[in-house]
């Protein structure tokens, strides 16, 4: 019987440090990927030890990683949205997965992405064990302090306007913008990202041009990309801090319309987010602002009482400052919280502005008595209210979506 190929020949050694120490971390990381299930994430086969050295073992895949997918010059990069939706809510989907099980990547980096039949985050053990702090341009500024879920989201924006063309550099940077947010409590969920995209944008596989797949598979095993801490940090994951109590029945009962969203984007972040598509999408005749606005309360109505934190991402334009706030509400309710007995509202909507892709209307809504539920099980009595605000609209190509709001004068 022909003996089999051995199974150095189909994998890539990577070094990731000297000890036992070190060797009992890799194993524990190895263990806990080892629950995870994502055809996104390219999983280690073995640690193993050469004297000292600790190193890990991953498949050989052939397929390019960003780095040389991207390409070079003034063009470089992804020229098609629809592709680059692809690409980012593929990693999101993937990076989800790991943040559900208490885990994070701790460098997503062109390097450690590759371009296959969908996109593979490789490096899954490396980076976790904290004697890394990640790609300097793509790792978080707090990355220092060791891999976090938030940590990983910001180095996603980073990786998106990276790869993201001239020619759809305004909506990638729109879109990123909540990613790249300051505080890390105040980046949306990999999740609600990945969902946010997909449901506001067709995606369509990249293929790159032909390129030399070798540095791919050489940059598994390599290390030189990353800035090591000299210290060699403990491994910790930073979970985000819970909401309390109190937080959560302030950003839910401060009101239910628009305007009352708490405020979570950074400063300035609105204020790359006025072009949000193409010029040329032109809502066609018929398709009136105030009934959309009509249909978009209601629907934010009906994603908070089933707790549909995906349907509330996709009222908005993905990167506006309404897209971030929705996105911090769906984490209140992915986080156990709940309303009761909101029933169906009375809402009135009347034009102020129309002006071709962009519209202006003004929307009161009769908001009948409710129950909210925090995650902590307190219950708070909502009495029945009449409120106001002004919604900023743009036509995405297919429909209204929500761009900004604010309070009515």
């Amino acid at each position: 019987m022909t003996s089999p190929q051995p199974l150095s020949l189909r994998r890539v050694v990577r070094d990731v440090g000297e000890g036992d120490a070190v060797e009992r971390a890799a194993r524990a990381r190895m263990a806990a990927l080892a629950a995870v299930d994502h055809p996104g994430l390219v999983p280690p086969l073995d640690v193993r030890r050469d004297g000292s050295t600790v190193q890990v073992c991953t498949p050989r895949v052939s397929a390019p990683d960003l780095r040389s997918a991207r390409g070079t010059g003034p063009h470089a990069g992804i020229t098609s949205l629809e592709q680059w939706v692809w690409l980012m809510s593929g990693l999101a989907d993937a990076l989800a997965a790991l943040h559900r099980h208490g885990l994070a990547h701790g460098d997503v980096s062109p390097g450690n992405v590759l371009v296959a039949e969908r996109p593979l985050l490789i490096d899954l053990i490396g980076p976790a064990l904290g004697r890394e702090h990640g790609t300097p341009g793509f790792a978080a500024p707090e990355a220092a302090g060791g891999p976090s879920p938030a940590g990983d989201v910001y180095a996603l924006g980073r990786l998106g306007r990276h790869m993201a063309a001239p020619t759809i550099a305004v909506q990638a940077d729109a879109w990123t913008a909540p990613l790249l947010a300051e505080d890390p409590a105040a980046r949306p969920p990999a999740e609600s990202i990945a969902a946010g995209l997909t449901s506001c944008a067709e995606t369509a596989r990249w293929r790159p041009e032909a390129v030399d797949v070798a540095p791919s598979l050489r940059s598994a095993a390599s290390t030189a990309a990353t800035a090591r801490d000299p210290r060699a940090w403990a491994w910790r994951l930073r979970r985000r801090v819970p909401l309390v109590a109190g937080t959560v029945v302030l950003a839910l009962t401060a009101g239910f319309l628009w305007s009352a969203l708490p405020p979570s984007v950074p400063e300035g972040a609105a204020g790359v987010t006025t072009v949000l598509v193409e010029a040329a999408a032109q809502p066609p005749v018929g398709v009136e602002p105030t009934d959309a606005a009509r249909e978009l309360t209601r629907a934010r109505f009906a994603a908070l009482e089933s707790g549909d934190g995906d349907a509330l991402a996709g009222l908005a334009v993905p990167g506006s400052a309404a897209w971030a706030e929705l996105e911090h509400q769906a984490a209140l309710l992915a986080d156990g919280a709940a309303v009761e007995g909101l029933g169906d509202p009375e809402i009135e909507a009347s034009t102020v502005m129309v002006d071709g892709e962009a519209a202006t209307v003004e929307v009161t809504t009769r908001i009948g008595a409710h129950t909210w539920v925090t995650a902590e099980g307190e219950r708070r009595e909502i009495e029945a209210a009449v409120e106001t605000a002004v919604l900023e609209l743009v036509w995405s190509g297919e429909r209204w979506r929500v761009s900004d709001v604010s309070a009515a004068p």
